[in-house]
């Protein structure tokens, strides 16, 4: 009895740290982190998760090859099973060791949380730390950047585009607010009251003893109207072609800042995210 329960116990030990590292989402393949900073930010990215529904992940690696840092973050997420519900949301950062740059990935409603000109603060806000080589204080600055955008949300006017060809691929994102919402429901109380009470008014005709006088306020006239059709003219104009339906491909451009631009891993599935400047 003693026997099988020493075993039991050396069986849960041993579980215990593979239950650990299932949930990790502080990948430090290049040991870039001390053991004080892989435990501050698995407990931020922890409360995170928590806070939004939405996987975030830290990745450190010195096995990526020449420019395929954007490759290499996407497979890594997919792989790892990275990401929440049926369109695998989340947010994974990447100090590219090989590369020497900052990367990230993102899916489903990340996508559209990070826009282009947020993308480029995310990966600028930690790079005097990435240059000093002061790891883990630079991703811990993304996440807290990345904290702060999760509260304002979806920003308005937000849609996607075709990272190669510039195309949109989705509509403008414009809620209404709450005052709009108040606004408009006023005003369409309004409308139907007005429309209500001039039918009504219409159709009561105040005064029971009004008649309408059919023989003094009726009349019929009846005229001939030849028509003959001579000619025609038919004049053309060419017109200017339409404006681009979408942003310029190249780059994330300031005139198309709210964009949210999206690629294709390898797999096919759909990632937002890219890569900055190298430290």
């Amino acid at each position: 009895m003693v026997k099988k329960l020493i075993c039991l116990l050396a069986v849960c030990l041993l579980l215990l740290p593979c239950a650990a590292l299932a949930e990790s989402r502080v990948f430090d393949n290049a040991n870039l982190f001390t053991v004080s900073e892989i435990q501050e930010l698995e407990a931020y990215v922890a409360q995170l998760r928590e806070d939004y529904q939405m996987d975030i992940a830290v990745l450190t690696s010195d096995a990526v090859p020449l420019n395929r840092s954007s490759d290499y973050a996407d497979t890594f997420y997919e792989e790892h099973d990275l990401g929440t519900g049926q369109n695998h949301s989340g947010f994974m950062f990447m100090i590219d060791m090989s590369n020497r740059v900052p990367t990230i990935t993102t899916e489903g409603d990340m996508i559209d949380l990070i826009t282009d000109h947020r993308l480029d603060t995310l990966l600028d806000v930690g790079y005097d730390d990435l240059a000093r080589g002061r790891y883990g204080s630079a991703a811990m600055s993304v996440l807290r950047q990345l904290r702060s955008y999760l509260r304002e949300g979806r920003e308005k006017g937000q849609f996607r585009y075709d990272a190669e060809t510039g195309v949109r691929l989705t509509g403008y994102y414009n809620p209404l607010t709450p005052g709009e919402i108040l606004l408009a429901v006023i005003a369409a109380v309004a409308v139907a009251a007005i429309f209500i009470m001039s039918v009504s008014g219409s159709y009561q005709l105040k005064g029971g003893t009004y008649r309408y006088n059919l023989a003094d306020n009726a009349s019929r006239t009846l005229t001939r109207d030849e028509e003959h059709f001579v000619t025609q003219r038919v004049t053309r104009h060419k017109n200017a072609p339409p404006p681009s339906s979408g942003p310029h491909s190249g780059g994330h451009s300031s005139s198309h800042s709210r964009g949210s631009a999206v690629h294709r891993s390898s797999s096919g599935r759909v990632h937002g995210g890219g890569s900055g400047r190298k430290f």
